[in-house]
C-alpha cells in the first residue's frame, strides 16, 4: 500500500491548524530548528505533527493529551493498528452503536476500558458528531431524518488508509496522557537538554467549554502563560483573538493576528493571535511567498 503524498488527520477537530503547516515549516527553518523534537501538548487532531515528519522536516513528535478517548486512538494508531483498522472495518455505523458507545464517553481515564474499545469509540464519537465535537450529539440527530446522515463522515476505506500511513512512523511518536501544563512542568528540565520546539494549541478561550470536553477557566489560561512565558525553549502558540489572551501575553517576544479558514461550531474565517518567544516571521507575507512560488 503506498503511503500519500501528503498526510491528514483521520480526526475532525475544532479549530484544526493544518493551514499553519507551511509557515511552522518556515518558523522552523529561520531559527535553525529543522529536526527538532516537536512538542504538541494539546494533541488533538496532531495534524502538524503528523505532515511535518511525513515531510521530513522534524526528527519526532511527542503527544500530549488529556482527552481519555482521543488519546486512546492515537495510542492504538500506533501501538495496535491492525487491530484498530480490523475493528473499523467490522464496526456498524448506527444509532444502536452510538448508544452502545455511551459508556466510553462517561469516564476520565483511558484505562477504564480495553485500549482498543476506547481507541475505536474515540474515532466513532469524532467522526459521528457535528465538527468532531466529541461532547456533541449525533450527526442526523436521534430521529435520523437528516439528509445527512450518522455515516456521513465515515469513510472506512479513507479513514483505515490514513491509520495505516501515520502507523508507519509509530517510531517517530510518543503519546502521553496528562494535562498540558502538568507534562510541560515535568518535563522542562529533559527539554532543554534535547532540541526541542513546542507548538501550544490550548483550548479556546471564548467558545473552549462548548466545544471540547476538557477546557480551561481563566486561572488555567493565566498558569499557562506565566509557565510559557518564563520557559527558554522554542515555542510558538496559537489562541482565539480574545482581549484576555492579549493581555496575558503583552510580553511575548514575537505576536500578531492572523486569519485562518475553517470552521467551528457555526463559524467559519476565524481570527487568531499567534505569540512566540522567537522573533516570528509575518504570517500574510509567508502566505503569499508560498502562493507565489
Amino acid at each position: 500500500m503506498p503511503i500519500s503524498k501528503s498526510m491528514s488527520s483521520p480526526l475532525r477537530y475544532p479549530g484544526s491548524k493544518a493551514s499553519l503547516t507551511d509557515y511552522i515549516i518556515n518558523v522552523l527553518s529561520e531559527n535553525y530548528l529543522e529536526q527538532c523534537i516537536f512538542i504538541e501538548p494539546y494533541a488533538g487532531s496532531s495534524v502538524l505533527s503528523i505532515e511535518l515528519l511525513h515531510q521530513g522536516k522534524i526528527d519526532r513528535a511527542i503527544l500530549v493529551e488529556r482527552d481519555p478517548l482521543v488519546y486512546a486512538f492515537w495510542k492504538c494508531v500506533f501501538e495496535y493498528p491492525f487491530q484498530l483498522i480490523e475493528r473499523i472495518q467490522n464496526l456498524p455505523i448506527t444509532m444502536e452503536t452510538w448508544a452502545k458507545f455511551q459508556k466510553y464517553r462517561h469516564t476520565d481515564s483511558p484505562f477504564a476500558y480495553p485500549l482498543l474499545e476506547m481507541g475505536l469509540a474515540g474515532l466513532f464519537f469524532n467522526r459521528t458528531t457535528f465538527s468532531g465535537i466529541m461532547n456533541a450529539g449525533p450527526l442526523g440527530g436521534a430521529s435520523q431524518l437528516s439528509q445527512y446522515k450518522l455515516d456521513c463522515r465515515f469513510n472506512k476505506d479513507r479513514l483505515t488508509k490514513q491509520i495505516y500511513d501515520i502507523s508507519l512512523y509509530n517510531r517517530k511518536f510518543d503519546v502521553y496522557f496528562d494535562d498540558a501544563l502538568n507534562f510541560l512542568k515535568a518535563k522542562k528540565r529533559q527539554f532543554y537538554k534535547e532540541n526541542c520546539f513546542l507548538y501550544v494549541d490550548p483550548p479556546y478561550y471564548q467558545k473552549g467549554a462548548s466545544l471540547y470536553r476538557y477546557w480551561y477557566n481563566h486561572d488555567d489560561h493565566k498558569k499557562l502563560s506565566q509557565h510559557l512565558l518564563n520557559l527558554k525553549i522554542p515555542w510558538l502558540l496559537s489562541y482565539d483573538n480574545h482581549e484576555a489572551i492579549r493581555r496575558l501575553y503583552k510580553s511575548a517576544n514575537g505576536s500578531q493576528e492572523i486569519y485562518i479558514d475553517y470552521s467551528v461550531g457555526n463559524y467559519r474565517r476565524e481570527q487568531e493571535l499567534l505569540f512566540s518567544n522567537l522573533h516570528i516571521p509575518p504570517f500574510i507575507e509567508q502566505q503569499m511567498r508560498l502562493s507565489t512560488a
